[in-house]
């Protein structure tokens, strides 16, 4: 570029940049470049916080497990890139003190596990406890779960014969992170150094036991990794992550995701927003401009690519400096809402900064093209004349514009094609159903307005204006109260559905002869619990022809069928289950079978097909007649397959139950033990208090997401308003030519924004509603709940809202002379 063309482009930027229109686009940008750039990494922050938190259910970021020794290949591989590793044996053994005798699960573990999470042990049974790091155990010494003290009546200092060798006791172990792993351990925790294990005896190359390989380090190489050593897995050995864990967990986490995800998502259609109205109002001021550039003969291209550079320019700038405002007011809330919570938050990623320069450039392109266009299209005279729509054909190609530039916002924002595609489907549905019932609600209100005695309707007149504004402002209000329901009623019926009296304990392998005492124990002790039949069996048949693992390629489908199936039988549908397809049973020993949806999914069961089981050689078929889901992080008895009540009378089983018992009432427990020796007791408090805290962590996630979208909104409010200020002042400055006086205007103001304000929060908090209700049923298996208050929420913060911020936007205007008014 010349240096006069330099000159010229830069005296260009400077008088557009006096422009109240692009002032308002800067700060437009700003803010909504802000709003994407501290929800970003706010969110991104949380996200791993969560993702650890998650992780040390695993003990690592990726876990490799086999019934086999491991290569000495995977290890090098691990070194290659430089990733953090741990190791771990898992086997069952019997550890004796004199003649008393206990069976427990032993941890032999290296000296860096876990590699995510810590241990917490304590001095003495019931003793408060505190976090220990692995390399504190010494060789001779193990950590024990307290059920092994109480079983065998020792004390910390004492001594334990395991295999051929002697060792102390030297801590209680009340958590070891990984426990949760695996629900259903069936003795209690003895955790010893991995360097002690050969001098025991107790391993064989015949012995069954559990190897697990751990890693740690950066995404990138984790991914890595498992890209390496995938295809060169035996088919003993397997890959583990999160994506892959324990479903209570798992389950959890994604949900939490999801809420972050649907929470930032918002702050994105209100930015959207505020920039087309923006950019289109700075376009309608630029039009006697064009119209004089186009008479001296400029052309076309040239007008275009000089206001597209003015607008890429203004969006870069804008977005960098909100991308660092977003950073610092992120940060800001991030640590007061960590330290308020108790939640250490890591550092966030980059990526946050790429969306919100791309956000803008999107926004500002996409919203600002079919103005330009048209503007370019139109003669310089027609221009001159205010006919700036000539509605020729290209005008509806145009306006095209905008769609894409909205799919490739939520694209960005949502990550997944699938997802995006949904909620601009569903934002035009909603944009669409706003634009249809005002429009119906403002010609009801017009016809209504011209009756006697209802004159004060005059100002809703302009149908087509008001009706753009109600559906802005709709937009916005639709935005916030669902956001704010989300934050309020869908996290407390979220966190109701973890409530204080959550089961925290399971009772397993309950002998049918044992039932009837059992439930007398537990009725005496005031507990609660219901028992569910477990039938041991395997899948043999589907639709009678035989099923082998070489028939599915997904490693979870081949390992189902690799194991029997934990069957049971339910008569009523659990309050944590779902019925999505087919019918519950009519009647108990109805035949039929209702089936998870994972499993079902996995092993491509449908309704009809006819299953065929072995239980212990006695073999039954039925067909599935429901499909279900299952809220695993319930903590009650859940079943993958099961079948209408009594109708497995004839079959060999156990019972399961699951309970609450408050603290400080474990004593229990231990008469549980001793009146019933062969039921196995688990705690399933760790579990529990992991899923509590992810849930926790999202509450307190949305809390700061809620302050940054809040302030867009507010930006769309005063963009929407400003759009229209050059026809208000015109407005304005005929009625105050025609004798209007202030307090007429000013009660014509606030009457036309409380009743524009009013229907359009009423149609937002219908919407909203309706959307957190969806949300709650589809992202978040909660059941369905009206919530009457979002109505009056909706209509009455929308008429104060509107009400208040266009009195602050148009009141300088009914000071001003009317001449004034007329100049601009």
């Amino acid at each position: 570029m010349s240096g006069g063309g330099l000159g010229t482009a830069l005296t260009q930027w400077r008088r557009r940049w006096r422009l109240p229109e692009m002032k308002l686009l800067f700060l437009a940008l700003l803010v909504s470049a802000m709003a994407v750039a501290s929800v970003g990494f706010f969110t991104s922050r949380v996200e791993q916080a969560m993702l650890s938190q998650a992780s040390q259910m695993l003990g690592g970021d990726l876990v490799l497990e086999s019934a086999r020794p491991f290569s000495p290949d995977y290890r090098a591989e691990a070194e290659s890139l430089q990733l953090h590793q741990a190791e771990s044996i898992h086997f069952r053994s019997m550890v004796a003190v004199g003649d008393r005798f206990q069976l427990v699960a032993v941890d032999a573990v290296s000296d860096a596990y876990p590699l995510r999470g810590q241990f917490e042990v304590a001095d003495s049974p019931g003793a408060p406890a505190r976090a220990m790091a692995r390399s504190e155990l010494r060789a001779g010494e193990v950590w024990a779960g307290q059920r092994l003290f109480t079983e065998l009546g020792v004390r910390p200092g004492d001594t334990i014969q395991l295999g051929q060798r002697t060792f102390m006791l030297r801590q209680v172990l009340v958590r070891d992170p990984v426990a949760g792993d695996s629900l259903f351990e069936l003795a209690p925790a003895l955790i010893m150094p991995l360097a002690d294990l050969e001098s025991t005896g107790l391993l064989s190359p015949a012995s069954r036991a559990r190897f697990q390989l751990m890693f740690a380090g950066p995404p990138a190489r984790i991914d890595a990794l498992r890209t390496r050593l995938a295809p060169r897995l035996e088919t003993t050995e397997r890959i583990r992550s999160l994506a892959d864990g324990a479903p209570t967990i798992r389950q959890s986490y994604e949900r939490a995701n999801r809420f972050l995800g649907l929470a930032a998502l918002f702050s994105v259609v209100l930015a959207g927003a505020a920039i087309a109205l923006t950019a289109a109002s700075l376009i309608r001021h630029e039009t006697p401009t064009v119209a004089v550039l186009k008479a001296f003969g400029l052309q076309r291209r040239t007008i275009l690519r000089d206001y597209l550079t003015s607008l890429w320019g203004l969006a870069l700038l804008a977005a960098g400096a909100g991308a660092l405002l977003g950073y610092g007011l992120q940060w800001l809330v991030g640590g007061w809402l960590g330290s308020f919570a108790g939640i250490e938050l890591p550092p966030a990623h980059w990526q946050p900064l790429l969306v919100a320069l791309l956000t803008a450039l999107v926004m500002v392109t996409g919203f600002s093209l079919p103005y330009l266009f048209n503007l370019m299209d139109t003669p310089a005279m027609q221009i001159l004349r205010g006919n700036l729509h000539p509605r020729h054909p290209l005008g509806w190609l145009l306006a095209l514009c905008i769609l894409p530039a909205v799919f490739i916002l939520l694209w960005l924002q949502a990550g997944e094609l699938k997802l995006a595609l949904w909620l601009f489907l569903g934002l035009l549905a909603g944009l669409l159903a706003f634009w249809g019932v005002t429009r119906l609600a403002l010609a009801g209100l017009l016809r209504l307005g011209l009756r006697p005695g209802w004159e004060w309707l005059a100002p809703l007149r302009h149908s087509r204006r008001s009706s753009l504004l109600v559906v802005v402002f709709a937009t916005g209000l639709f935005t916030l109260l669902l956001l704010a329901s989300l934050r309020t009623d869908l996290v407390g019926r979220w966190q109701d559905s973890l409530p204080v009296d959550a089961p925290n304990y399971f009772l397993i392998n309950i002998q049918p002869e044992e039932r009837a005492e059992l439930e007398r124990f537990l009725a005496e002790k005031s507990l609660k619990a219901n028992l569910f039949p477990m039938i041991r069996g395997r899948l043999t048949r589907i639709n009678g022809e035989p099923v082998t693992v070489e028939q599915y390629a997904d490693p979870r489908s081949r390992r189902l069928l690799e194991r029997e199936f934990n069957l049971s039988e339910l008569v009523t549908l659990p309050a944590s289950n779902r019925l999505l397809a087919g019918a519950w049973f009519p009647q108990p020993g109805t035949p039929g079978l209702t089936v998870e949806e994972g499993i079902a999914e996995s092993l491509r069961f449908r309704l009809g097909d006819r299953l065929t089981f072995d239980v212990a050689g006695q073999v039954f078929e039925e067909p599935v007649t429901s499909i279900r889901e299952v809220r695993w992080d319930s903590m009650e008895p859940n079943f993958f397959v099961a079948a209408s009540g009594g109708a497995l009378e004839r079959m060999p089983r156990t019972f399961i139950t699951s309970l609450y018992i408050p603290p400080g009432q474990e004593d229990i427990v231990s008469q549980l033990v001793r009146g019933f020796p062969g039921v196995t007791v688990i705690d399933t408090g760790a579990i529990l208090a992991q899923v509590r805290e992810l849930v926790g962590q999202a509450t307190f996630a949305v809390q700061g997401i809620f302050l940054f979208t809040l302030v867009a909104g507010v930006v769309v409010l005063f963009a929407a308003l400003q759009s229209q200020r050059p026809e208000r002042r015109r407005e304005l400055a005929v009625l105050k030519s025609l004798g209007a006086g202030h307090r007429l205007l000013q009660r014509r103001i606030w009457l036309e924004f409380l009743l524009l304000g009013g229907l359009a929060g009423l149609l937002a908090g219908l919407l909203a509603m309706l959307g957190s209700n969806l949300a709650g049923i589809y992202l978040f298996s909660l059941d369905v709940r009206l919530n009457p208050l979002l109505l009056l929420a909706g209509t009455v913060s929308g008429a104060l809202l509107v009400g208040a911020a266009a009195w602050f936007n148009l009141r300088g205007l009914l000071d001003t002379p009317p001449m004034d008014l007329f100049r601009g």
